[in-house]
């Protein structure tokens, strides 16, 4: 951070991208993937489950989105 009082470690996002790609190997630039495709299936379930719910209780059913 600019903020923060330590030097400067990247000029650019395309020099922090080499720097890190070459201490750590690409793979490095898929930590936290899994757990945010995680958090996007949870909520892709969640909003199946509230249409379902919706279509159980009330009988509401969902146009095919054409507008």
């Amino acid at each position: 951070m600019m903020t923060s009082g330590q030097a400067v470690k990247y000029n650019s996002s395309l020099d922090c991208f080499r720097q890190v790609v070459a201490k750590e190997g690409v793979k490095s630039l898929f930590k936290g993937a899994g757990a945010n495709i995680l958090r996007a299936v949870a909520g892709a379930g969640v909003l199946s489950g509230y249409d379902q719910l919706q279509l159980i209780m009330f009988g509401k059913k969902f146009g095919d989105g054409s507008g």
